[in-house]
């Protein structure tokens, strides 16, 4: 794939970003109160960006969600096509005869705001496809707070 986007390296939070992508969803996670890690394991074709972990309060889970989130500078959910973040739905893949877990309860997909995000994970006594919105209220919000906080200013 061939982005049109410039990466800038970009510092926040004492971690050295790839892009300011990167750093403004770390910025956007400290400001939900995620724990995050940047990338956090090397899988069979896929560094991922980040694992986070959130809580959940709902009585049948375990009082968290992780998951392992792939960062790209797209405006759709569409153009993950393919990408290995989109093999694990519910924390596993089946790859022909091998099961592959992965040390979350899902991958998931995240492009250029919290309008562009997408995981398929386990909840409650079922589960589904989410996004961010369905986890974090006021979103788009910390999203603008998350720009400010990694905004390139001349020294």
């Amino acid at each position: 794939m061939k982005y049109t986007i410039k990466a800038h390296p970009t510092k926040y939070n004492g971690v050295k970003f790839r892009s300011r992508l990167e750093a403004r969803w770390a910025a956007f996670f400290d400001l939900c109160l995620w724990d995050w890690e940047y990338e956090p394991i090397d899988l069979d074709g896929w560094v991922p960006d980040f694992r986070v972990t959130f809580p959940c309060s709902h009585s049948e889970c375990s009082g968290s969600h992780s998951l392992l989130v792939e960062i790209k500078p797209y405006y759709s959910i569409s153009e993950f096509q393919g990408h290995p973040c989109t093999r694990y739905a519910f924390g596993f893949c089946d790859d022909g005869p091998t099961r592959i877990e992965i040390p979350a309860d899902a991958s998931a997909s995240f492009g250029v705001n919290p309008s562009v995000t997408e995981f398929e994970m386990c909840h409650g006594h079922g589960g589904g496809i989410y996004d961010i919105s369905g986890w974090v209220d006021g979103a788009r919000e910390l999203w603008k707070t998350a720009g400010n906080k990694v905004q390139w200013l001349p020294k």
